[in-house]
């Protein structure tokens, strides 16, 4: 089974997949926004992966998994460690907020393949809700009964009865699993009944034992507009949030499914900004933390605002804004001499607009924490605003420490 990391060339692929998967590429350049942001890139006559991680599934049921690139410290960086890191990181990601994702489960997914561990992830959600039980409601059925049931809808019943006395043409409450919820989940069930793990084949056979009374969803786009969760089915909540991403692709960017069979890809960007501020709400209390935001305008025209400013990450005190934080998911060099140290130069000019535009002392560039940076780097911005100097510090965060990270990353902005 093919494992590459972010950047790295596609392997181990025949013609047609790779042609395939060129046509996919080209049909996916651009996010839901518009702007240029590849899926997978053509270079010398080969497929590169971008800055995706995930897994895609061929049409000839190929399973290619794409790994972060970054070599996690303390020399952890076999493919089953950086899987669980990477889902871990998932738990917290905007697409899947509701997902029930825990580290027991997790752990136990160490041996399975990208896929067929978010498989697995939803098939676990779905026993929890097989357990508190399928949703019901009264749907309105007429029939042409050998029996009386419910009440006679006379001019049917006359229509088709005339000659017959032994029938009754008439109308009543069903009290039924079927529909558009039910419908949407017994089609995520079929359409996954491909995998290939045993434990998961086994799992999903008992589930689709469950749903034998739902039909599919004729008309899945339908159904998903028209599906509800009311109050009595919160335990609905963290399945619908996967049956949105395996029928459709809601959650992530949105794929074109033609030419691959699936597609699941998270921008490891996202990912890695919303696990750094949830860690900050979850690991300390000394701040309020603002994911972006607080929102500004920058510019004005003719007395219009124009070209808002709002940060990824800002810690408050007393509605006061204290330090602006930009998480980036890339690999920086921390060590030689070379003083941009792969610090991009439009993150450097960001910061600082930010900076100005907040009266901060102290702003920072969240990076991963890799072989190659460990510690912190600091520069001091040169202008001429002598009464209110401004420091960018370019920190380290341990994806496997969160909590410590936290509280490292605290101490170098006010003790710095």
């Amino acid at each position: 089974m093919p494992v590459i990391r972010e950047h790295e060339a596609l392997t181990d692929l025949t013609d047609e997949e790779q042609t395939d998967l060129k046509k996919f590429a080209l049909a996916n350049q651009e996010d839901q926004e518009g702007k240029y942001r590849p899926v997978l890139t053509a270079r010398d006559g080969k497929l590169y992966a971008r800055n995706y991680v995930g897994v895609i599934e061929t049409r000839r049921g190929t399973v290619l998994q794409i790994l972060p690139k970054v070599d996690f410290i303390e020399g952890q960086d076999s493919e089953e460690r950086t899987r669980q890191i990477f889902l871990e990181m998932l738990r917290t990601y905007r697409g899947l907020r509701t997902a029930q994702f825990n580290k027991t489960s997790i752990s136990a997914l160490r041996r399975f393949n990208m896929l067929e561990a978010f498989v697995r992830l939803f098939l676990n959600n779905l026993v929890l809700l097989t357990q508190r039980g399928l949703a019901h409601h009264y749907n309105g059925v007429e029939d042409n009964l050998p029996s009386l049931r419910g009440r006679i809808l006379f001019p049917q019943h006359l229509r088709h009865n005339a000659a017959n006395r032994a029938r009754f043409y008439v109308g009543f409450d069903e009290f039924t699993a079927n529909r558009p919820v039910n419908r949407l989940i017994h089609s995520t069930l079929h359409k996954l009944r491909s995998t290939t793990h045993p434990a998961n084949q086994q799992l999903l056979h008992q589930l689709r034992t469950c749903f034998s009374e739902v039909p599919q969803s004729a008309r899945p786009e339908v159904d998903w507009r028209q599906h509800r969760i009311d109050r009595s089915m919160h335990h609905y909540d963290a399945v619908m949030d996967w049956v949105g991403l395996f029928l459709f692709n809601h959650g992530l960017t949105t794929f074109a499914g033609k030419h691959v069979n699936q597609a699941l890809l998270f921008p490891m960007e996202e990912v890695f900004e919303d696990f750094v501020a949830d860690a900050f709400k979850r690991h300390q209390r000394c701040y309020t933390v603002k994911k972006q935001g607080p929102k500004e305008p920058f510019t004005r025209i003719k007395h219009q605002c124009a070209f808002d400013m709002k940060p990824d990450i800002t810690l408050l005190k007393s509605k006061e804004v204290k330090f602006i934080l930009d998480a980036k998911w890339k690999e920086i060099d921390g060590s030689g001499n070379e003083p941009k140290h792969n610090v991009s130069q439009g993150d450097i000019y960001q910061l600082y607009a930010y900076g100005r535009k907040f009266g901060c002392t102290t702003v920072a560039l969240i990076y991963p924490r890799t072989q190659k940076f460990n510690s912190p780097l600091r520069y001091e911005f040169i202008d001429k605003v002598a009464d209110q100097p401004l420091t960018l510090l370019c920190l380290p965060f341990d994806v496997q420490q969160p909590e410590s990270s936290v509280q490292q990353t605290l101490n170098q902005l006010t003790n710095h």
